[in-house]
């Protein structure tokens, strides 16, 4: 069992690689629509932030940078992205699936570049839009992208320490590119037990709806945080809340 991420800048090619990947291993690509289908389940409380999570767009301005740099919706993007690592042997693109899953084992996480002036000049070809439209197109999408990770995750996708690879299509091809990941990820050690890591996934995931759901309703930060683990659907709670009837009500 093992999971790809990839992000990638766009106009980089890193949608066409990572459906290309998911194809030379046989994995299932975790599309728009599967997304589409995981943000419906959110409860009305986050609509809004699942939408934003399917849509991998954020504005940046004041308002949307103090909306998304609430905790629970930190949690709520984290919880989305460990349940579909959970559902193993997948291929996950954008929305910081490298960020939630650092660490984890059995995890390839890959990011696809290429120069700007590139980039706009293959959106100009696939979208038919003037260099100066394809300009904005990518500069907007750039920023948009940028914004919601920083927003969300307090990260920057720049940080190559996020990634076991990162691949430049300025000389290197679409097939190129994705073999070179499948034999990665070919060679990442195997889970001494797939079944347990599967689990662990579940839990994580299980306990960060929690966290999302109870940061949601309670006041947290740096210095009074919740903190939460699951086993077997049984949840610990640990950390500092500023007061008793805070705790009481967590």
């Amino acid at each position: 069992m093992a999971v790809v991420a990839i992000s990638r800048k766009v106009g980089s090619y890193g949608d066409e690689i990572a459906a290309l990947v998911a194809k030379r291993l046989g994995y299932r690509l975790v599309d728009r629509q599967q997304v589409h289908r995981l943000a419906q389940d959110c409860d009305d409380e986050f609509r809004r932030a699942c939408a934003v999570f399917e849509a991998e767009e954020g504005r940046g301005g004041l308002w949307e940078h103090l909306f998304f740099g609430d905790p629970a919706h930190a949690a709520l993007f984290a919880a989305l992205n460990l349940e579909l690592a959970a559902q193993g042997e997948v291929v996950l693109v954008g929305r910081g699936a490298q960020i939630v899953l650092q660490g984890l084992p059995g995890v390839f996480k890959a990011r696809i570049v290429a120069p700007k002036p590139l980039r706009v000049e293959r959106i100009m070809a696939l979208k038919g839009l003037s260099q100066e439209e394809a300009q904005e197109y990518v500069s907007r999408h750039d920023e948009q992208r940028r914004a919601l990770i920083q927003s969300v995750f307090r990260v920057d996708l720049s940080d190559w320490s996020l990634y076991d690879l990162v691949i430049n299509t300025a000389g290197v091809s679409q097939q190129a590119a994705a073999e070179v990941i499948a034999r990665g990820v070919e060679l990442l050690p195997a889970p001494a037990d797939p079944e347990a890591l599967a689990r662990n996934l579940k839990d994580l995931a299980f306990a960060k709806r929690v966290e999302s759901a109870l940061k949601r309703r309670i006041l947290t930060s740096g210095y009074h945080d919740i903190q939460v683990t699951a086993q077997g659907g049984n949840i610990t709670l640990s950390g500092v809340l500023a007061d008793k009837r805070t705790k009481e009500k967590a």
